[in-house]
């Protein structure tokens, strides 16, 4: 059975982790209040931004949960390790950083 992990990360500007996501062909859905993410395990977790568990063929959500101004992965590694995207967190990385640098100019 798998569950949902929550992994420290240094995504802490919205815009741009919205924009490395979108950059990657995903769609997010915001939400003000953490919502619960979706699964078909009987694993429970929730998040602020939400990235469909159908976009990455996968059997739960992808989602990231803000805490003190810094955004927390909550995925599912069992699953992420299982869909088209297993290599999710480092694509993500690259991309964060890339834009980030963009930014800066």
């Amino acid at each position: 059975m798998s569950h949902f992990s929550t992994i420290k990360t240094q995504y802490n500007n919205r815009k741009v982790l919205l924009q490395s996501l979108k950059n990657m062909g995903l769609k997010v859905t915001e939400h003000q209040q953490p919502v619960q993410l979706n699964t078909t395990w009987n694993s429970q977790a929730v998040a602020h931004l939400v990235v469909e568990r159908s976009q990455i063929n996968s059997s739960s959500d992808i989602g990231f949960l803000n805490e003190e101004g810094s955004y927390q992965l909550v995925c599912d590694d069992y699953d992420l390790r299982r869909s088209n995207r297993p290599n999710f967190k480092q694509e993500l990385g690259t991309n964060y950083a890339v834009a980030t640098a963009q930014k800066l100019g």
